[in-house]
């Protein structure tokens, strides 16, 4: 899921916030609004590379069209990120796609090898299943590339092997979704093992089936209902025996085929009763197979493409009818560690690739891989904060001695499961911050973690429900995580070296702060703390506090985020993100993505997602700090300090030495590997230092015409020098601006559409060095003369929010214009309001859906600031993100939201 939460802290008393997400409000009292109300505007902007499903179910689409067939199929340019709805006829809430069924929504693209297509949708799979098919033009009309990915998932992914127009079918095989596909530039999807290749990779027109074992009276019925199965979709069967798979071949004629999957499809749904019974006998009348050949031809799909659709639906059929263990096409073959080398197998690493190398954690992984052996002693950090979701497969077995102290009195419980239920505020935050410290990595699923040695010792400090927490409580938290006295007389079995802690307050901090980090500290644990997300010019509590390392936000850019608070006493900057821009070529926001949680209406579940914020920046270095611990775990809190000061952690930004906006600079994790090394006494691995472009690819959108481009040396002393960087297109050139003698430092990349065709082009910058060369990916769109920006969610709609009944008061709608929305609302009579915002594909009336785009004012996250209205406000001006999708691995999608909205009646919409 992709969502940005930032909390404006302006709280009173000893109230805390999480540090990446939440609300406020201003001061003084309401004023009584005028008898004609007030007038409430803004704007609204979307990524750049933000599209929408152009049939979707909201009858109020702007310029809706039909996208079901090839010949109508929706023109993209990659990267993008698609928002859309599918369904079968009958399924999902009333609106203009129900009766007659969105069952494929066609796409065309054209696409480069390395490029990978993820879809991701928000139904549970066992009741609504959505696949994802591709089809490359101008193919041997034989045998031509096809890609299937068909899982009973929530995510399907094809990677494509040859450069060329492919169109995209996204597929309801039951039920009905909404889904987020996003498609990133190459080399910078997820590690996707399903592939566009010759014939699809399957037989087309060929199942294996492994018949349910059953003995006596039960095995003659199976026999039985599997013959009626196997004659109702015409199967034959090619090669059987008892107890072992066989081959079973569908009919070779398309008209044959379409009757037989109706029959088929009713006889695999047991709510149909008789009619079932009268289909799987061979009934079926000439009309449903006219019906169906209509259908086909309207389509109009290649016949091998629709082949394999076949395929692959009939064998679900047959799994369906429970006569089974197991059909499934036949597939064509070819031939967890702590620490390992990078980049690490985790599905989802490519979204976070941009924060990763960033900070050099690359090189400082590699320099450990040959020290894992000898280095065994797991760091622990704690990660003070609302709880984790504790079966996350990318958390659960990197648990322990979990805790939560809450309700103001640090009541103690034994564990820190996230309580959070559909509606509540935390956002799953801090499994958020959990998953950058030490989320499981080299073992080919979800995401990885920057210190996948660290073990997690996460305490919940937030009750459910709440979205504030005491400092009582944080600090009985603090006092658990560093093995000292605290009031539930319960102590873990080892201190944590490192302590996270991704909330905070805007005062000075307080003495019970003082006191207990100041003891944490005496005992040898290292506190890292967010600096906060007001923009404001002084450091939250407790990152204000005497010996915490305190931490700001830059963006994708290395620049301070926006939102990122200065202090002269700022310790150090690392990655936190801003969702308002899309520039790594991956199709996302610029979002630091990591483990969130979600939920299948009232189940929660594990997911992945983006979110921005010093919150996010935090655990970047507490897992910076375990990885030194790991390295050396004697190295002591004043060592640390006295190599942060020395400038030995960081790369210098900004301003000569320490400044308000960075600090000491960027956290870098290979210098502070080596330094831990250093310190241990034993001379660091003589690894040699390799250079490396950061960012490792630009996405220039179809706006952008120049960004920085640094080309820097990480790990070890290395004679390695740039020989030369060039482009591969006289479109994109490259500047030195300030290198040094080996030609390190940075560079000017200026992009020039003159020359270039419409649509999108992908060029590359080679970088030769005297030991190799290695490639930076660009990506450029080009809009067709007098075209305008085509950013686009589909129709959004603002709702003006009643803070003291969580109820929408004012209602507006407003379509794209040049990717952006602009909203007016007049007639608010009310002093004291929230703004919401978000679309609604699917037409249930609902927003804020996990697969649809939300937004709120100031940032839509834990908690909405209040407007306190004194006259017309025409400058609430927010963003809009995908809540769900790739990203949760969205449609990167984002943390549950505070709440669903639901809008007004129709008649209220203006």
């Amino acid at each position: 899921m992709v969502k940005t939460s930032i909390f404006n802290s302006l709280l009173a008393s000893a109230l805390v916030v999480l540090a990446g997400c939440g609300g406020g409000g201003g001061g003084g009292g309401p004023v009584e609004p005028p008898a004609e109300g007030y007038t409430l505007g803004g704007t609204l902007t979307v990524p750049e590379t933000s599209a929408v499903d152009s049939d979707s179910n909201d009858p109020n689409q702007a310029g809706r069209k039909a996208n079901d067939s090839f010949a109508t199929a929706q023109q993209l340019m990659s990267p993008v990120y698609v928002l859309g709805s599918v369904n079968l006829p009958g399924k999902g809430p009333e609106g203009p796609n129900f009766s007659v069924g969105d069952e494929l929504d066609g796409f065309q693209v054209d696409l480069k090898a390395g490029q990978v297509i993820e879809l991701e949708f928000s139904a549970d799979p066992t009741v609504n299943d959505v696949d994802l098919y591709v089809f490359a033009e101008g193919s041997n009309v034989d045998s031509p590339p096809i890609g299937v990915s068909d899982g009973q998932r929530s995510y399907e992914c094809l990677r494509i092997e040859r450069p060329g127009r492919h169109y995209i079918a996204v597929v309801a095989y039951t039920g009905a979704a909404l889904y987020n596909m996003r498609i990133g530039a190459p080399g910078e999807g997820g590690n996707c093992s399903n592939v566009v290749q010759t014939a699809g990779g399957m037989v087309a027109g060929e199942i294996v089936a492994k018949p349910r074992s059953a003995a006596g009276a039960d095995a003659q019925a199976g026999d039985q209902a599997r013959a009626r199965a196997l004659r109702a979709g015409g199967l034959s069967v090619a090669a059987t025996a008892a107890g072992v798979p066989g081959l079973l071949r569908l009919p070779a004629d398309d008209a044959e085929r379409a009757l037989a999957l109706d029959r088929l499809a009713s006889l695999s749904n047991p709510s149909t009763g008789e009619r079932t019974k009268q289909l799987a006998s061979g009934e079926g009348s000439a009309s449903t197979a006219a019906a169906h050949a209509a259908k086909r031809a309207a389509r109009g799909l290649p016949p091998a493409f629709q082949h394999v659709i076949d395929t692959v639906t009939y064998a679900k059929h047959l799994a369906r009818t429970g006569l089974y263990d197991y059909a499934e096409p036949n597939y064509r073959m070819t031939a967890s560690a702590l620490v390992g080398p990078y980049p690490p197998n985790d599905r989802l690493y490519a979204n976070q690739r941009w924060h990763y190398e960033m900070i050099g954690l690359p090189a400082a992984m590699n320099r450990l891989v040959p020290l894992a052996a000898q280095l065994t002693q797991r760091p622990i950090v704690a990660v003070i904060d609302s709880g984790i979701v504790a079966d996350h497969p990318d958390l659960q077995s990197q648990i322990v001695d979990a805790a939560s102290f809450t309700g103001g009195n640090g009541s103690f419980l034994a564990n820190a499961d996230d309580p959070s239920r559909p509606g509540d505020p935390t956002g799953f935050h801090g499994t958020h911050v959990a998953g950058t410290v030490a989320a499981l990595t080299f073992d080919g699923n979800g995401v990885a973690g920057v210190a996948p040695m660290a073990q997690l010792r996460p305490i919940r400090v937030f009750a459910q429900g709440a979205d504030t927490s005491s400092s009582n409580d944080i600090a009985q938290a603090i006092l658990y995580a560093a093995r000292l006295a605290n009031v539930s007389g319960r102590l873990p079995q080892r201190r944590a070296d490192v302590i996270n802690l991704s909330l905070g307050g805007t005062r000075s901090c307080p003495a019970v702060y003082a006191d207990v980090i100041n003891q944490a500290r005496a005992a040898g644990v290292i506190v890292v703390a967010a600096s906060g997300n007001e923009t404001a010019s002084a450091n939250n509590a407790p990152a204000n506090c005497p010996g915490v390392i305190s931490v700001g936000a830059v963006d994708a850019t290395k620049k301070r985020a926006f939102y990122s608070n200065t202090d002269p006493a700022l310790s150090l900057a690392a990655p936190g993100g801003d969702s308002r821009q899309s520039t790594t070529g991956t199709g996302l926001p610029d979002e630091v993505f990591s483990t969130l949680g979600d939920f299948n209406g009232s189940t929660r579940v594990p997911s992945y997602g983006g979110m921005m914020g010093t919150s996010m920046a935090t655990p970047h270095v507490a897992a910076v700090m375990a990885m030194m611990r790991f390295a050396n775990p004697n190295i002591t809190v004043e060592q640390i300090d006295a190599l942060l000061a020395a400038g030995r952690l960081t790369d210098d930004l900004g301003a000569g030495g320490r400044d308000s906006a960075f600090g000491f600079g960027l956290i870098n994790a290979d210098k502070a590997v080596a330094e831990a090394l250093a310190t241990s006494g034993t001379a660091p691995v003589p690894i040699a230092g390799t250079i490396v472009a950061q960012p490792s690819s630009i996405d220039f959108g179809a706006l952008r015409t120049t960004a920085d481009l640094t080309l820097a040396l990480q790990g070890g002393a290395s004679g390695e020098t740039v020989v030369s960087v060039t482009s591969s297109s006289p479109a994109v050139t490259v500047t030195p601006v300030a290198v040094d003698a080996a030609n390190l430092g940075t560079y000017t990349v200026t992009v020039s559409r003159d020359s270039l065709p419409t649509g999108s082009t992908f060029a590359t910058l080679r970088v030769t060095t005297s030991a190799r060369a290695f490639d930076v990916q660009i990506s450029i769109q080009k809009l067709a003369p007098g075209a305008v920006p085509a950013a686009d969610f589909g129709r959004v709609y603002v709702l003006v929010i009643d803070p003291a009944t969580e109820e929408p008061v004012g209602q507006v709608a407003a379509n794209a214009v040049n990717g952006k929305y602009s909203w007016s609302l007049p007639g608010i009579k009310l002093s004291r309001v929230q703004i919401v915002a978000g679309t609604d594909l699917d037409n249930d009336n609902l927003l804020c859906q996990r697969g649809e785009a939300c937004g709120g004012y100031p940032q839509f996250g834990a908690g909405l600031s209040v407007l306190e209205l004194t006259g017309n406000r025409t400058d609430i001006d927010f963003e809009l993100s995908p809540y769900g999708g790739v990203s949760t691995a969205g449609a990167g999608a984002t943390s549950e939201p505070p709440r669903v909205f639901r809008r007004l009646a129709a008649g209220a919409a203006r």
